[in-house]
């Protein structure tokens, strides 16, 4: 059950730091209205190449940057 647990937790980590890196590197935008977000791009972006890259990231800055 606690494998199931951080499997979860793995994945949940995975997928909001992919979509915060995309958000932050601008790599979402709308192409016709510049200021806002293309929901659709978020839903399937890979801002990095592999999903560690996200959990060492995410593990790694537990703040906020100033």
């Amino acid at each position: 059950m606690l494998l199931l647990v951080l499997g979860w937790f793995a994945a949940a980590l995975v997928n909001a730091e992919n979509q915060r890196h995309a958000l932050l590197t601008k790599q979402c935008q709308d192409r016709v209205f510049k200021e806002e977000v293309d929901k659709t791009c978020l839903l399937n972006v890979r801002s990095r190449e592999h999903w560690w890259q996200h959990v060492s990231y995410a593990l790694g800055h537990l703040s906020p940057e100033k």
